[in-house]
């Protein structure tokens, strides 16, 4: 009778330590916060050695999204993740768990009846976890998680269509500002280097006069893509206004930027694409180019930043457009 008290009596304070932890993930709303507390929180609350998350994404949309919320030193948490194009639906149980984890636990997530991928815990106990083994908490655990992932990623996708360019898909002048700043900021703390490329289409309002602004639109589209299919998940595309964009490039070293400018330059001199008659409408663009260093107590706003690049591009429409200039020349 004793024991079976005691195993109530841990049973219930186990209860309440899982309500307050979904409790805790009901209020996440962006990846950050919820990969942090379940990747991290989770293991550290309930004495477990990790958290790993198997998740089913099939076309990368969601590690793309993942990416692009996360800082590069936060996107540390995507190692505990994996990204699979399909994995296959299991009932809770125990597992095999890799080195040195002596136990596991798989635990599907599933929610309205979408199978969404997997949390797995794992532990250096070798009897934490065995087959049999009692699971209704963690599968509830399991459940409250899957639905938090759909809801995340809801939160996320409204905030970055609020950051976003209807048009071209690329990020707003107020969403390229936060991804301004947040690699200042990071700058300041690890002395990190960023690189930022401004460009415009040459000669672009000819484009929309001669050949209609359905062309013009599908310029701008397809520039977009364009310079995505030549940069990296981390980097960012802003569309500023018109035909002007601008480019983040975390981490780009000074003697690797001309090499990037002269790959999106390259990119966008070959782009296909066809006015209303089937014509191939030909492109090419101006744009200049710098290497940052944050240091702590400076202050450097994107407007500055931008002023500067946009001089520098005016130079090179004048010398005669199809050309990008460094600031350092």
């Amino acid at each position: 009778m004793t024991e079976l008290l005691e195993n109530a009596r841990r049973n219930e304070a186990l209860l309440r330590r899982l309500q307050a932890f979904e409790l805790q993930l009901l209020s996440c709303q962006t990846w950050l916060d919820f990969l942090t507390l379940l990747l991290d929180g989770l293991p550290s609350q309930f004495d477990l050695d990790a958290a790993t998350l198997k998740v089913c994404d099939p076309d990368g949309d969601l590690k793309a999204a993942m990416l692009q919320s996360l800082d590069i030193e936060q996107g540390v948490l995507l190692n505990q993740l994996e990204f699979q194009g399909r994995i296959p639906r299991i009932e809770a149980q125990a597992v095999t768990p890799p080195p040195p984890w002596k136990s596991g636990l798989a635990l599907p997530l599933v929610r309205n009846d979408v199978y969404l991928g997997q949390l797995r815990l794992y532990s250096a106990t070798p009897e934490r976890f065995q087959q049999g083994m009692a699971t209704d908490f963690m599968q509830h655990l399991a459940a409250v998680t899957a639905a938090c992932l759909v809801m995340v990623k809801q939160s996320e996708e409204q905030a970055r269509l609020a950051l976003t360019d209807p048009l071209t898909g690329a990020e707003n002048r107020r969403g390229f500002e936060r991804a301004y700043d947040r690699e200042w900021s990071r700058g300041q703390r690890q002395y990190h280097v960023f690189a930022m490329i401004l460009l415009d289409i040459d000669h672009f309002k000819k484009v929309n006069d001669v050949h209609g602004h359905g062309t013009g639109d599908r310029v701008l589209k397809q520039l977009c893509k364009t310079m995505k299919g030549v940069m990296r998940p981390t980097d960012h595309i802003g569309r500023l206004g018109g035909e002007e964009f601008a480019l983040i490039l975390p981490g780009c070293q000074p003697d690797q930027l001309s090499k990037v400018v002269e790959r999106v330059q390259h990119a966008i001199r070959h782009m296909q694409v066809r006015n209303d008659q089937g014509d191939v409408v030909p492109l090419t663009a101006s744009g200049s180019y710098i290497s940052i260093t944050p240091r702590p107590h400076q202050e450097l706003k994107l407007a500055q930043v931008l002023d500067f690049l946009d001089t520098y591009l005016y130079q090179a429409k004048k010398q005669g457009r199809n050309r990008f200039l460094s600031v350092e020349q």
